[in-house]
């Protein structure tokens, strides 16, 4: 029975991190509207700048609100982290200000979405074996291929489980590799063919923020409905809880026993 007990114990002990790292990247829910709504929720993560005839837009408490929260300026950046159709408008929840804007007022910064969105025929599936990356153990990232400029350099990569969704050649033959979950970056590009030098030219330089679409031909598994998160979060949940429970009922079995033979040493 003891050894029963230490089993789901263990059990416990080895899920309690996966469950706080699941927790760690769900989404903030910081707006009451967010919570109303969530069905019609979908991720963005993109970076707007306002574009507004006045030099400035107005953020939101939530959608179709009167309640000015603060002031976005023209020029400004902003990380769009959902989107929502909401009364016949696209807004945007910005998590700096915890607030909603309509996306309409705003221009989209290029980025790896905009990149996929110009070059997805060309994309393909990764069938080589990361020789570049097994050798050198690290990488540079990139926003997209033929970006400005680099992002940082990743050091000792784990390169057993390394791997791309799917991959792009540029027209210099060098293969390049987008990496959905890296190390807490989930949008990144390396290129397979040359992963440490940081002085590729930009062949693809980032053109002037442009109006936002809402039908994209981006595929990401990130962009399902938040609801499935939830659902996700519920299940380990319950097992955490099953689990803490079932060890509390086996212990208090299991020394049941012992106390009861207590009680028959002090009858005599």
């Amino acid at each position: 029975m003891l050894k029963r007990i230490f089993v789901m114990v263990h059990i416990f002990i080895l899920l309690m991190p996966a469950f706080v790292a699941y927790a760690d990247n769900m989404p903030e829910h910081k707006n009451d509207f967010y919570v109303r709504h969530v069905g019609q929720i979908i991720y963005l993560g993109r970076n707007f700048t306002p574009n507004s005839e006045v030099e400035s837009v107005l953020v939101k408490k939530e959608p179709g609100s009167e309640i000015e929260i603060a002031r976005l300026h023209n020029g400004t950046v902003t990380y769009m982290q959902y989107s929502c159709l909401y009364d016949g408008d696209f807004w945007g929840f910005t998590s700096e200000h915890s607030g909603w804007v309509k996306l309409d007022q705003m221009l989209v910064l290029y980025d790896y979405v905009a990149f996929e969105e110009d070059h997805l025929d060309k994309f393909y599936a990764y069938s080589g074996d990361y020789s570049k990356i097994k050798e050198t153990r690290s990488a540079i990232a990139w926003p997209w291929p033929g970006a400005d400029a680099y992002l940082w350099t990743y050091e000792d990569l784990d390169t057993e489980n390394f791997r791309v969704s799917h991959a792009y050649k540029d027209e210099e033959g060098r293969e390049w590799g987008f990496v959905t979950h890296l190390y807490g970056s989930r949008t990144i590009w390396v290129c397979l063919s040359d992963p440490l030098n940081h002085d590729i030219p930009a062949f693809n330089p980032a053109p002037e923020p442009d109006v936002w679409v809402s039908e994209t031909a981006h595929v990401d598994i990130k962009r399902s409905a938040p609801k499935n998160e939830f659902s996700i979060l519920v299940v380990i949940m319950i097992l955490v809880i099953a689990l803490v429970g079932g060890t509390a009922v086996l212990i208090r079995v299991f020394w049941k026993p012992n106390k009861n033979k207590q009680e028959d040493k002090g009858n005599d």
